[in-house]
C-alpha cells in the first residue's frame, strides 16, 4: 500500500486484534497520547475505545476478520484520516485568508483615514512588524537629489533597541544596498541571512549591527508601488521572530529569529502597495494644501494693496478669533462648556478670518481708503474756489478805494475802505479753517455745522458774473457727515463688502468640513440685537464662529494704529466699548467674558 508508510499504526494495551500479524503490517504500542507521531491511525480490538481527543483517527478491527480484510479496512480508513487532515488544512489556511483579509481591509481603511503624516508612517511599520512578527521595519521614500534618485530614510522601528535608530539619510537606488537594490529591479527580497545574501546580491545589515550591536539575520524587503505602479520607496523588515514580544539579543538570534515567510511576501506587498497609495494621497493633500495656502495669502495681500491702512487686520482677527476659539473649548463650565472644534473646524475658522474682507476688492477705490470726509482732491477744489473768492474781494476793493481817490476822497475813508477789505480776508480764512475742520473724522461741533450750513446757501460770482454757491452740494453733504468719513451711500457701498466677500467664498468648491466658510465670514458684521448688517440677523442665526469674529474684528478696528480716519484708542477703551455692546445686547457676553478673563487681546507672549 502506497499510503501505509505516512502512517503509524498504533495498538493499545489488553487487545488482541485476530489475522493483523498476517497483514504485513508495522504495529506500535501507543505511546502517552501528547507524543503521537502524525499522521497515525489507531487500530482497536473488540470492546476497546481510543482516548477522546484521538477518536476522529481510529477504527474498529471485526473480530476474527480475514487479513485481507483488514488490510482493505486500514487503507480505507488512513483515506479518511488522510482525507480529514486535508480538510482541516484546507480550513485553517480559508480562516487565515479569510484573518489576513480582514487585517488587510482594516489597514486600507486605517491608511486612507490617517491624516497625520507621523502617526501614517508609525501605523505602517508597527502593522507590517505586528503581522510578521519583525523586530524591526524600515520605511524609505524615494526622491531626487540634484536630479539623481535616492532613497530617504522616513522612519524607522526596532522593539529590541532601546534607543530611537532614526536618522536623516538617504542611500542611493543602485545595488550597494539591499533597500536600493530592491527599489532599482522592483521586486521583493527575502534574506534568511542579511549576511549570507543570495548570490549577486549584496550585503545586509552590518552597518547598522556595527553601530548599534545588534544582528540583523532574516530581513524581507518590498518595494512601494503606487496607483500608477511606480516604485515610490520600500519597506524592510528584520528578523522575524517565533515570538513578537522577545527582545533580542546578540545570544538569542539563532534561536529565537525565524525566516520571512512567502505568504509574508505577498501580504506585506499589499500593505505596502496601500502604504504607497496612502502616502501619495497625503502628499497630494498636502500640496493642494499648500496651493490654497498661498491663493489665501495672495488674496490677503490683495485686500491690503487696495487699503493699505488695514495692513494686518486680517492676520490679527484670524489671531485672536482662534485664539478664542481654543479658549472655549478649553472651558468646562458656562454656556459654552460643550462646545468643542475639530481640527477641521479650526481650520474652517482660520480661513474665514483670513477671508472675511476680501468683498472689500468689489468697493471702490476712493471710499475703501477715504480718510477725510471729502474725496481726495475735493479740499484743494474748494481752497481754490476761496482763493479766487479772495482775489474777487480784493479786486472789488481796489476798485472801490481807486474810485475814491478819484473822487478825492480822504485818508479816513481809504483806511476805512482797507479795514472793510481785511475784515473780509479774515472771514474767508476762518471759512476756510472751518472747512478744513470739517473735513477731519472727527465728531464735529455744532458751530462747525452751523458754519457749513451758512456757506452753503452763500453765493460767489465768477468773471462773468454768474453765481456760484460756496459749497457745491455734494461737498456740502460729505463735509455735513457728523461721524467718520463716510456718507449713507458710501456706507452701504462699504457695508456691501460683506455680501461681496459671500459670494466671493460661494463660487470657490469647498469640501464638506469647509463648507461653513462663506456663512460664517457673511456674519462677522451682524449683531444680536438685529442692528448689525447686511441682513440684521439676530441670535442663534448668527454662527458662533461669526460671533467670535465680530468681538476680534471691532477689537483690532478699535486699537489698531495705522487707520487714517479715526486715532486708535487704548486696548482698556477697546474692551470698555465691546463691554458696553455687549450690554445692550449687541455682542455675545458669555464670548466677551472669556476673551477678557483669558486675556486673548493681550499678545500670546503676555497671556
Amino acid at each position: 500500500m502506497k499510503t501505509a508508510p505516512r502512517f503509524h499504526l498504533y495498538v493499545l494495551d489488553g487487545g488482541e486484534l485476530a489475522g493483523l500479524n498476517a497483514t504485513g503490517l508495522e504495529t506500535e504500542r501507543l505511546p502517552d497520547p501528547a507524543k503521537i507521531e502524525q499522521p497515525a491511525l489507531i487500530l482497536l480490538a473488540p470492546g476497546q475505545k481510543a482516548p477522546p481527543e484521538l477518536e476522529a483517527t481510529s477504527v474498529d478491527v471485526p473480530l476474527d476478520a480475514p487479513a485481507s480484510a483488514v488490510r482493505e479496512i486500514v487503507r480505507v480508513a488512513m483515506e479518511n484520516v488522510a482525507l480529514r487532515q486535508q480538510v482541516t488544512q484546507l480550513e485553517s489556511e480559508a480562516h487565515r485568508r479569510h484573518r489576513q483579509f480582514r487585517e488587510l481591509n482594516r489597514i486600507g481603511i486605517a491608511l486612507s483615514a490617517e491624516k497625520d503624516f507621523d502617526r501614517l508612517q508609525t501605523f505602517i511599520l508597527t502593522t507590517m512588524r505586528q503581522l510578521t512578527h519583525a523586530d524591526g521595519a524600515s520605511l524609505w521614500l524615494k526622491m531626487e537629489e540634484d536630479g539623481v534618485p535616492k532613497l530617504f530614510l522616513a522612519s524607522s522601528q526596532n522593539h529590541s533597541i532601546d534607543k530611537n535608530t532614526y536618522q536623516a539619510f538617504t542611500v542611493p537606488v543602485d545595488q550597494r544596498t539591499v533597500v536600493g537594490y530592491a527599489v532599482s529591479i522592483g521586486s521583493s527580497q527575502i534574506y534568511e541571512d542579511a549576511y549570507n545574501p543570495p548570490p549577486g546580491k549584496p550585503v545586509g545589515g552590518k552597518s547598522f549591527d556595527s553601530q548599534f550591536g545588534y544582528r540583523t539575520k532574516s530581513m524581507l524587503t518590498v518595494p512601494m508601488r503606487n496607483y500608477n505602479n511606480e516604485v515610490v520607496g520600500a519597506v524592510q523588515l528584520i528578523n522575524a521572530k517565533r515570538s513578537f514580544e522577545t527582545r533580542l539579543t546578540v545570544d538569542n538570534v539563532d534561536s529565537e529569529i525565524v525566516s520571512f515567510q512567502p505568504e509574508d511576501v505577498e501580504m506585506i506587498e499589499s500593505i505596502a502597495s496601500q502604504a504607497a497609495v496612502a502616502i501619495d494621497n497625503k502628499n497630494l493633500i498636502d500640496s493642494i494644501q499648500a496651493l490654497f495656502d498661498g491663493f489665501v495669502q495672495a488674496s490677503v495681500t490683495a485686500i491690503e494693496q487696495r487699503d493699505p491702512s488695514t495692513a494686518g487686520h486680517s492676520g490679527r482677527v484670524e489671531g485672536l478669533t482662534t485664539s478664542l476659539a481654543r479658549a472655549v473649548n478649553e472651558i468646562a463650565t458656562g454656556k459654552y462648556r460643550d462646545v468643542k472644534l475639530s481640527d477641521d473646524q479650526f481650520k474652517e475658522l482660520r480661513y474665514a478670518c483670513l477671508l472675511h474682507d476680501f468683498g472689500k476688492v468689489g468697493v471702490r477705490e476712493h471710499i475703501l481708503i477715504k480718510a477725510k470726509k471729502l474725496v481726495p482732491g475735493q479740499l484743494e477744489v474748494i481752497q481754490a474756489r476761496f482763493e479766487f473768492i479772495e482775489r474777487s474781494v480784493q479786486v472789488k476793493y481796489a476798485t472801490e478805494k481807486l474810485e475814491a481817490l478819484r473822487a478825492g476822497k480822504g485818508d479816513s475813508d481809504l483806511d476805512e475802505i482797507d479795514r472793510r477789505l481785511q475784515q473780509e480776508l479774515e472771514q474767508l480764512n476762518q471759512w476756510v479753517q472751518s472747512i478744513v475742520a470739517a473735513n477731519e473724522p472727527t465728531v464735529m461741533p455744532e458751530d462747525k455745522t452751523s458754519t457749513i450750513e451758512f456757506l452753503a446757501q452763500q453765493t460767489y460770482h465768477d468773471i462773468s458774473g454768474k453765481a456760484h454757491p460756496m459749497l457745491e452740494p455734494q461737498e456740502f453733504r460729505f463735509l455735513s457727515i457728523r461721524k467718520g468719513t463716510l456718507d449713507p451711500q458710501e456706507r452701504l457701498e462699504m457695508e456691501s463688502h460683506v455680501t461681496h466677500s459671500f459670494h466671493f467664498l460661494t463660487k470657490i468648491p469647498w469640501t464638506p468640513v469647509m463648507r461653513g466658510i462663506p456663512e460664517i465670514a457673511y456674519g462677522h458684521h451682524e449683531k444680536l440685537d438685529g442692528s448689525g448688517y447686511p441682513r440684521g440677523l439676530t441670535g442663534e442665526r448668527i454662527p458662533l464662529q461669526a460671533r467670535m469674529m465680530t468681538i476680534a474684528d471691532i477689537f483690532d478696528a478699535l486699537t489698531a494704529q495705522d487707520r487714517p480716519y479715526k486715532r486708535a484708542v487704548s486696548p482698556t477703551i477697546a474692551l470698555d466699548i465691546l463691554h458696553n455692546e455687549a450690554r445692550q445686547g449687541k455682542l455675545d457676553n458669555d464670548l466677551l467674558g472669556i476673551f477678557v478673563n483669558k486675556k486673548i487681546y493681550q499678545p500670546a507672549t503676555a497671556r
